[in-house]
Order: C-alpha cells, then structure tokens, then sequence
C-alpha cells in the first residue's frame, strides 16, 4: 500500500514501552500543518493481538483532557486523516499481521452513537482500506471502528471476537 497524497510528512517521535494488562506499547508521531502551522502528535496504542489503536491532537492541546474532543476549526480533515493513515500504513509495512482501530470522539454538545467524527473517519477509512486486505468492524452505537487484518484473521478465526472481549474487558466504555 503506498503512502496517500494531500497529506503532510510524518516523524517517528518514540516509543513508549508499558507493558500492563494487554497494552503493550505507545508509538508516537508528530507532523506539522503547512496551512495551519499546528503541530499533531498522532499516538498509537499497540495492544495483543496486534491491534493498533490510533489517536491524534494538536500539541498544543496535549495537557487537556478534552484534546480529543475539541475541533480546530482549520478545515482540513482529509489532510490530517490522511497523515494519521499513512503512519498506519507505515505501520502495516512493519507489522503485516497489524489491525487497526479508532473511536470516533463525541464533541462537546454530541452523543456517543455515530458521532461527526466517526462518520468522517469511516468514510475515509473505507474509501482507502478496501476489503481486500482488512475485515471492517464497526460499533455505531460507540463510535468505534476495527480494521481486522484479513490474513491474521484467516490464521486466528476467532481474532474478531478475541479483539471485542479485550476492549470490552480493558475499557468500561464498550461494556
């Protein structure tokens, strides 16, 4: 898979190793918008069963506990999707066995189920992600989305139900 167009270079920052109860580490990334100027640190979540959760904000929004809540108001979803998918893409280069994953935030004012967030990242997801190599999972109700690694999953058939349980048993929020 190549990288996309119309989005902006990426940098590996580092790698965080934690280690407890099925999350085995945090990679992080930085870019930088040319239109806005603003700084996006992209972290990903690596967890069993080769499950990679990717999350971004702004730097400058880093210390607020609502940095994945707040919207820019910059106008360039695609361009930043875009960048936050070819660090997945990067990801996959190093990890063919890797799935993916994302919750799409509530704003400030919105519901949980379906959120502005989620409807955007799913279309783009499966604009780019074709059926081909990843299984698409998707949780309206949460806002949450699975690319399953089709050819893992062909190895482990029951990585789907595997994936769910563990968020469920990690997480309150998908019990």
């Amino acid at each position: 898979m190549n990288p996309l167009p119309n989005s902006y270079p990426f940098y590996h920052i580092k790698n965080e190793h934690v280690n407890e109860d099925g999350h085995i580490r945090n990679l992080l990334y930085r870019f930088k918008s040319t239109k806005s100027n603003l700084i996006y640190i992209v972290l990903v979540e690596q967890y069993e069963h080769n499950v990679f959760a990717v999350k971004f904000y702004p730097k400058a929004w880093r210390l607020s506990k609502d940095k994945y809540r707040l919207l820019t108001k910059t106008n360039e979803p695609r361009t930043i999707i875009n960048s936050c998918i070819n660090v997945m893409l990067s990801i996959y280069s190093e990890n063919p066995n890797a799935s993916f994953g994302f919750v799409g935030s509530n704003n400030m004012n919105e519901g949980e189920n379906e959120t502005k967030r989620y409807r955007v990242y799913s279309a783009l997801i499966a604009t780019y992600f074709s059926g081909k190599y990843f299984h698409n999972k998707e949780n309206k109700e949460k806002s949450a989305y699975l690319l399953i690694n089709k050819r893992y999953l062909n190895e482990h058939p029951t990585l789907v139900t595997d994936i769910e349980n563990f968020f469920k048993r990690q997480y309150h929020y998908f019990s």
